[in-house]
């Protein structure tokens, strides 16, 4: 590293300016900084990609840019369905001598940051990646033993022994480092059309202004009684909104976590405690990442689940005659958000009552959340379902009924999205009662209980033999 070097933040994540590590390092190493995002096809064009979550990207993105171009630079924007090459081509471009991005810990950036990092060396440049997802990178958060925990209060505990949140990140002092009148060719930001989608949803507009000003909405509105609204669907600063600005990182998870400390009080204790539920659904898909193809528990690959495409397709729509679920999928529907306490109420009736296989809801979450995010989609979803790190939920039940009376007791939500709910327009019979669906689920539990403890006791004769094999190698 000189005086006179070049760098390339490489932003992925982290769409902010501020208190952002890997651009803060960026411009204290080097006396030149270019920006670029690469829109990589792998995400663009996957599966899981809906029309909400590509549309708050794009829309950060342009005020991205915006922001770059007030200080005199550019985000240089390419679209590739090669991202390992693309970066490694537009370092060489504009001269930069390392890549700076932050750290993401999914099975595909992990393989393609490898990648990358080889072509670079390859050509005599470094990536050099910073720690800004989380407050604590997974692979610090271990037992004694060394493995990964599975229980989240321990992982809670081990885990708030490791937080040492820094001071803010400073850049303003180094913005005029990005100042160039270099331009580089770059794509201007899409439509959504270009990707065959368009939104039909009402979503939150992007950016890390709104993050910003959101965050002090409910240090001040909501978070002062997070412990005892957070379940109260109704009301408008029962949560903190936050989640698909910390799904794209127009907001830093260490400006969260400050404020919440500097609150203090249990409803900034139970916050915390959410921030954490987060790291440790990462901290499970980072050691165990075959949990997004399908259940952490091998025992419940083969459980026999319905196949019913009308049931599924209700569900989705919200015309269950269940009112608290349809209102949770309707919110779902038409802005691209849901209340936690209905994503779990819903999930519980998809899996539970209808036994359709999570999974099916885990892909259509994906598709319509603003704020989809495998690690916390997925960790929610195998929770709900009992698949994933607590066994013992695959016979706990959300009765829809009760969680709606404790939770919305005056209907105030339910109307807010249902708007034919007490009228002759709306189901007077749900499609499956809560107490058929309930029976059949622990009928279909209860037969199937043989083959999952044969499929349980070949899962610990298969790791004793691998074990057994590693202390002769």
């Amino acid at each position: 590293m000189t005086a006179e070097s070049i760098g390339l933040v490489w932003f992925r994540g982290g769409l902010r300016l501020q208190d952002n590590s890997c651009f803060h390092t960026a411009l204290k190493e080097n006396r030149q900084v270019f920006c670029c995002f690469i829109l990589d096809d792998h995400y663009m064009r996957g599966p899981d990609i809906g029309a909400a979550r590509a549309c708050f990207l794009l829309e950060t993105l342009a005020l991205l840019d915006q922001s770059l171009q007030k200080l005199g630079a550019q985000l240089i924007v390419r679209r590739t369905a090669d991202a390992v090459h693309e970066i490694a081509a537009l370092a060489h471009e504009v001269g930069a001598a390392r890549v700076y991005a932050n750290q993401d810990y999914l099975p595909y950036p992990l393989r393609r940051d490898a990648q990358v990092q080889e072509l670079l060396r390859s050509d005599g440049r470094q990536l050099c990646l910073h720690e800004d997802l989380l407050l604590v990178p997974p692979r610090l958060v271990l037992t004694a033993q060394e493995t990964p925990y599975t229980v989240f209060t321990p992982f809670k505990r081990k885990w708030e022994t490791l937080l040492q949140t820094p001071s803010r990140y400073q850049s303003e002092p180094l913005l005029h480092k990005l100042k160039t009148d270099k331009r580089f060719p770059s794509s201007s930001v899409p439509e959504l059309s270009e990707y065959g989608m368009s939104l039909k949803q009402n979503i939150e507009p992007g950016g890390e202004e709104r993050a910003l000003q959101q965050l002090e909405r409910f240090v001040s509105s909501g978070l002062p009684e997070y412990h005892l609204n957070r379940d109260q669907c109704a009301l408008l600063h029962s949560t903190s909104r936050l989640s698909m600005h910390l799904k794209w990182g127009t907001l830093s998870i260490r400006d969260c976590y400050r404020a919440a400390r500097r609150q203090g009080g249990p409803g900034a204790d139970k916050w915390i405690d959410e921030l954490a539920w987060r790291e440790f659904f990462y901290s499970v898909t980072y050691h165990f990442p075959h949990t997004l193809q399908g259940p952490m528990l091998p025992e419940y690959k083969d459980f026999p689940w319905s196949d019913n495409q009308e049931h599924l397709q209700a569900w989705k729509t919200g015309n269950t005659g269940i009112p608290f679920v349809d209102a949770g999928m309707r919110q779902l529907n038409q802005t691209g958000w849901m209340h936690n306490r209905l994503r779990q109420v819903t999930a519980s009736y998809l899996c539970k009552d209808l036994l359709i296989h999570w999974q099916e809801g885990e892909r259509y979450f994906m598709q319509m959340l603003v704020d989809g995010d495998w690690p916390s989609n997925n960790g929610g979803w195998q929770w709900v379902s009992g698949s994933g790190v607590d066994p013992r939920r695959a016979t706990r039940i959300f009765n829809p009924i009760l969680q709606q009376e404790r939770y919305d007791p005056d209907f105030a939500y339910v109307r807010q999205w249902v708007e034919e709910f007490g009228t002759a327009r709306y189901p007077l019979h749900p499609l499956v009662t809560h107490e058929e669906g309930r029976r059949c689920y622990l009928d279909a539990f209860q037969r199937s209980a043989a083959g999952r403890q044969a499929l349980r006791e070949q899962h610990r004769e298969t790791a004793a033999q691998s074990r057994q094999n590693r202390l002769f190698e």
